[in-house]
């Protein structure tokens, strides 16, 4: 979609109809310098890629402004008004169809998101081209006197320039103008450095030399080489920027007569400078966009296995922490506990008669009961506490670092601010109690099994000596309290 806003007011349209034909047109006439003779095409024609980009940035009520540019740029150029006219109409059907293409195949071409979306901007780049290059030509022919072969070669070099300034300019200009990569750059400052000094030293080291009639030199794959560099260890943005850098020296010495691609047909030379530059463009936009693609994976991923991570030790009702947590957990605060010569306490809480609520007034309005304890735990605990639904209306709570006089205060909290919640549920008020068990080590156990059965214990007594109670874990009630592996059928009586 284009980067614009809803519904620029007239003036705005107005401004920036005039600034992309002024742009345009000095753009389009520094590219005449390259144009071939007879003076109808040049192998390198930025303004298409201009225009693609300030279509897809500010939406098709900017079309006027490449009208404008590319007709009086053919007027001053000698052209006549009918070619100048059709020539402008080519190029203005070039970038709305260039974006038309873009926003139906790739959507947001400020940043290629895969390999496949490079891929499709060089074929519509190519179909776009054809309409300027054709219509152009047409419009030339209608006044002039072209051979079929002169028509050929013109609408060869017409279409490879445009082509060629569509995948130059257009990313450059959308990754400057557009929201940063996703991707970070890997590469530190002075990998940057080195870069700044290799590309544009190797790219004058291999143009800059008179090579006529000769082979191209092998150092000219050092630059592919380099640019691969940028793409593995920076953004779209810098290989787009060092793509164009490469383009200028090479496009320099070329037009002048130096570097490997020089013929004796200044058409030729051009020609294949921009073949070789097409491919330093294309191949660093899809390493990139690949790497890109591959980042957006491994972070979908990993956002993946954290989230599942997260469930798999997280009560999905309460948000709490689950029982097996717990059975993780457990063990290590103990063993940092026996380590540290600490101390460390088990607050266990059930419901009173949940059961009994949650058949009379359904399973919706006992999963709410269920909801407000786990959030009026959550801000019962400190940071180093934490908070488990151990199993149906059972919770858990394990203190580090905690005093029995800290234990059962915050045990007596917990339950007095349980007894005053009330719920509304069909005109009828329900209210609930709870009934707590405390274990601590080292008073009450040798382990981190012992500890969890003896606050289980307890929890059993507070319920079998009236509910809405807090005991502390005792010879006693171990006595009398349920076994392991009983405890359920033990309390689910009591309920």
């Amino acid at each position: 979609m284009p980067m614009q806003d809803a519904s620029p007011a007239a003036p705005a349209v107005a401004l920036r109809v005039a600034l992309l034909a002024v742009i345009y047109f000095v753009a389009a006439r520094l590219s005449l310098t390259f144009a071939i003779p007879p003076g109808f095409a040049t192998a390198l024609w930025p303004p298409s890629g201009i225009a693609l980009a300030a279509v897809l940035l500010y939406g098709n009520r900017v079309w006027p402004g490449i009208w404008l540019g590319a007709a009086l740029v053919n007027l001053t150029a000698g052209a006549t008004v009918l070619t100048a006219v059709g020539i402008g109409t080519g190029n203005t059907l070039e970038a709305l169809i260039g974006a038309l293409l873009t926003r139906r195949y790739i959507g947001d071409a400020g940043r290629f998101e895969c390999g496949g979306d490079v891929i499709r901007f060089v074929a519509l780049a190519a179909v776009s081209a054809a309409f300027a290059a054709s219509v152009g030509l047409l419009a030339t022919q209608l006044n002039g006197n072209l051979t079929v072969s002169q028509l050929l070669v013109n609408w060869w070099t017409w279409w490879q320039g445009d082509t060629t300034g569509i995948l130059l300019l257009t990313p450059l200009i959308l990754n400057w103008m557009t929201r940063a990569d996703s991707l970070p750059p890997a590469a530190s400052k002075a990998e940057a450095a080195a870069v700044c000094v290799l590309l544009p030293g190797v790219t004058w080291l291999v143009f800059s030399q008179s090579n006529l009639n000769q082979p191209a030199w092998p150092i000219t794959f050092a630059i592919i080489a380099l640019i691969i560099w940028i793409a593995l260890r920076f953004r779209q943005r810098e290989v787009t920027i060092a793509v164009a850098l490469v383009c200028a020296i090479a496009v320099k010495y070329t037009v002048e007569g130096c570097g490997p691609f020089v013929r004796t047909s200044h058409n030729e030379s051009l020609l294949l400078l921009l073949a070789f530059i097409s491919t330093v463009a294309i191949t660093g936009l899809v390493l990139s966009a690949v790497l890109a693609e591959r980042h957006a994976a491994y972070t979908r991923l990993t956002e993946v296995l954290e989230l599942l991570q997260a469930q798999a030790i997280t009560d999905a009702l309460t948000g709490l922490y689950n029982r097996r947590f717990l059975g993780d957990f457990l063990p290590r605060e103990w063993a940092r506990a026996e380590r540290k010569d600490g101390s460390l306490a088990i607050i266990m809480i059930d419901l009173d008669r949940f059961k009994q609520a949650n058949d009379t007034y359904g399973h919706a309005t006992g999963d709410l009961l269920l909801t407000e304890i786990g959030n009026l735990l959550k801000s019962h605990i400190r940071g180093s506490d934490i908070a488990c639904r151990y199993g149906g209306e059972e919770f858990t709570l394990v203190l580090p670092d905690s005093t029995p006089e800290g234990a059962l205060r915050r045990a007596e909290e917990i339950r007095s601010v349980i007894k005053r919640l009330s719920f509304d549920v069909n005109g009828a008020t329900l209210q609930i109690t709870a009934s707590l068990g405390i274990a601590l080590y080292p008073q009450h156990a040798q382990s981190a099994d012992e500890l969890l059965h003896a606050a289980d214990c307890a929890l059993y007594a507070a319920k079998r000596n009236g509910r809405d109670r807090v005991e502390i874990a005792s010879a006693a009630n171990r006595e009398t309290g349920p076994l392991p592996g009983g405890a359920w059928q033990a309390k689910t009586l009591l309920d």
